[in-house]
């Protein structure tokens, strides 16, 4: 018999759904109230969602449809997007996209590199930095598109659709496997940051959370092979996983799965082969350097360093104090890894802590960065990166027509909240928030 649920349960997946398709066809980041008002209500209507003991494959298909009305426009709240069509134009041209910054190609007559692309690139002064795993994505969507970078943004959106599929059901597995309820699943498909982010504003991380995902489903199934190889494509698609590298070894001492940190490694060694060049080397190195020296958003530790310097110094010492955060990140990541392998933590609640202190010492903390704790937290028993998933919103409300500005009350606001919950998580030894 076909299962019936209130008009009440349709209202808030509506509400969802309308808020999700507001947001990213709608409304101009720059809109700050109405972006308020929506992302209030999309996670509102979230949290009654996961309350609910729906069908599996009711909450599949809100999941699926609430990704689906993201298609009809390009991204609103990322020009990511066209730093993407850039280099796919011109690996479709036989260019290389490490070879020369943007600018340089714009007198050369190469079909589909025009002004008007130029003037949406984000970061037109620097090299591009996403590994070739992504350049080949790049360069399918503008394979595809034919010059409409409708077409090209929704090929992108059709592959990280299907890594969100492909999450859920491995998530499912794991938490079937962890002895955990299988609907909280829907803390991470449901998820209105995720939803946007990945389908919406086409970030990797989807496709990073994952091969991430598969990768542990294979290590705790001991396929040590299956295991590095899914690990190593998460490592290149975004660098980023290399920091989980120090831990699987480490613990691999002892377990005799140490095997899969090398074979991670080499698989993302052997990923970058296809655009190895002098030309890559060098941008990369470029590109890293100024990300860590000249770019600063949504930080935790390294604003109040920043404030310090300006009161001694009297202006911005990111580039020294950039670098030493990062020393500091590095040391407190192997101290994390030693920890996790002594106190024999599960691997998710490892890569968990992992990547929160690497995020706290970070100089820049965009909204989708911190989405693959959201995964972890759930495998491990933590709703705090639920609760940043929505106060790393306020984010958004620091864009104007005419640049950004973020007031530091939202900044402070976020991180008292999330270090809030978070405190009183690790004092109770449980989760707080439990809404299954």
């Amino acid at each position: 018999m076909r299962e019936k649920y209130p008009l009440g349960f349709y209202s808030i997946a509506f509400i969802l759904l309308l808020s999700v398709f507001s947001i990213g066809n709608l409304i101009e980041r720059h809109q700050s109230l109405a972006l308020l008002l929506a992302f209030i209500s999309a996670f509102t209507a979230f949290f009654l969602l996961v309350q609910e003991k729906s069908s599996v494959k009711l909450l599949i298909g809100i999941g699926i449809l609430s990704r689906i009305v993201l298609f009809f426009s390009m991204p609103s709240l990322s020009d990511d997007i066209y730093r993407f069509i850039w280099d796919g134009t011109l690996l479709n041209n036989g260019t290389h996209p490490f070879d020369q910054l943007p600018a340089f190609y714009l007198d050369k007559n190469i079909p589909g590199i025009t002004q008007e692309l130029f003037n949406q690139l984000n970061s037109p002064d620097y090299f591009t930095i996403y590994p070739p795993l992504n350049q080949l994505v790049f360069w399918l969507s503008t394979l595809t598109g034919s010059g409409n970078w409708l077409v090209s943004a929704n090929t992108i959106r059709t592959l990280l659709l299907l890594a969100d599929i492909g999450s859920l059901w491995v998530l499912i597995k794991l938490l079937k496997k962890f002895g955990k309820s299988l609907h909280l699943a829907f803390l991470f498909f449901l998820n209105p940051l995720v939803i946007l982010e990945f389908t919406g504003n086409l970030h990797f991380e989807g496709l990073v959370i994952f091969f991430l995902l598969t990768g542990i489903y294979f290590f705790e199934t001991s396929r040590k092979f299956l295991s590095g190889i899914n690990l190593g494509l998460a490592i290149g698609t975004k660098l980023l996983p290399l920091i989980f590298l120090p831990y699987l070894f480490l613990r691999g001492i002892k377990t005799k799965k140490w095997l899969i940190s090398i074979i991670a490694g080499l698989v993302a060694v052997f990923s970058l082969v296809p655009m190895l060049s002098d030309s890559f080397i060098s941008g990369m190195q470029s590109s890293l350097s100024l990300y860590f020296q000249k770019f600063e958003f949504n930080a935790s530790i390294y604003f109040l360093a920043r404030e310090i310097g300006y009161w001694i110094y009297g202006y911005n010492k990111i580039a020294q104090i950039g670098p030493i955060l990062s020393l500091v990140s590095i040391i407190s990541i192997l101290t994390i890894s030693i920890i996790g392998v002594v106190k024999k933590w599960s691997l998710p609640k490892t890569f968990l802590f992992i990547l929160s202190v690497y995020l706290l010492f970070a100089t820049t903390v965009h909204p989708w960065y911190i989405l693959p704790l959201v995964v972890f937290g759930i495998l491990s028993g933590y709703n705090f990166p639920i609760v940043w998933s929505f106060m790393i919103t306020v984010t958004y409300f620091g864009y104007s027509q005419s640049g950004y500005e973020l007031p530091t009350g939202w900044v402070i606001a976020e991180y008292l909240v999330v270090g809030f919950i978070l405190f009183l998580e690790l004092k109770r030894k449980k989760v707080i928030i439990n809404p299954i």
